[in-house]
């Protein structure tokens, strides 16, 4: 899947050799337009810093705000706090561009650099497979009480026979034994 361009784009060709840094603010249009229905918005700032002297260039991302996305167990949106550091390495004389994990190499005809498309991969990637509410000072969930209610109410309790198979399934192992045959 192509992610679509955004306007986090460093042009390379007019800086100088030394240190650069950049900061981007992204919001929920770059999952929006990505079909990334799991964030519904987002705050956050993108600062790229690298140094630009060789053929290669580190680019260090350190990406942090807010995120707005459901909570799995009680079914609200909720802003989730994040903050992650990457590196990708960039090569700038390239017969052909071409990307890997953390490093891509661009022709020595290019001169830009959309960075949105890092940025989106790193976000969706940090994400955890759970997403709910955190708990306040008392540790209480920050749920919805009353989706909580409702979901204790349908909760099922086991039967003493559901127990005893599930403890029995815990506790014992099952190996293959090799047929000489």
């Amino acid at each position: 899947m192509r992610i679509k361009d955004t306007q986090c784009i460093i042009s390379l060709a007019p800086l100088k050799n030394g240190e650069h840094s950049f900061l981007f603010t992204i919001d929920g249009e770059l999952f929006r337009e990505n079909h990334f229905d799991d964030i519904h918005e987002a705050d956050l700032k993108a600062i790229v810093k690298f140094n630009k002297n060789s053929s290669i260039i580190m680019f260090n991302f350190t990406i942090e705000g807010t995120l707005s996305v459901t909570c799995d167990r009680c079914g609200d949106d909720f802003k989730m706090s994040t903050k992650m550091e990457r590196q990708l390495i960039v090569k700038t004389d390239s017969k052909e561009h071409r990307e890997e994990d953390d490093m891509i190499s661009i022709t020595t005809g290019e001169k830009d650099i959309d960075i949105a498309p890092f940025v989106y991969q790193y976000v969706v990637l940090s994400l955890p497979m759970q997403r709910v509410h955190g708990t306040d000072k008392e540790g209480n969930s920050m749920c919805n009480a009353e989706i909580l209610k409702k979901l204790k109410k349908l909760e099922v309790t086991k039967s003493n026979e559901e127990k005893y198979i599930a403890d029995a399934n815990m506790h014992s192992s099952h190996t293959e034994e090799p047929t000489n045959n």
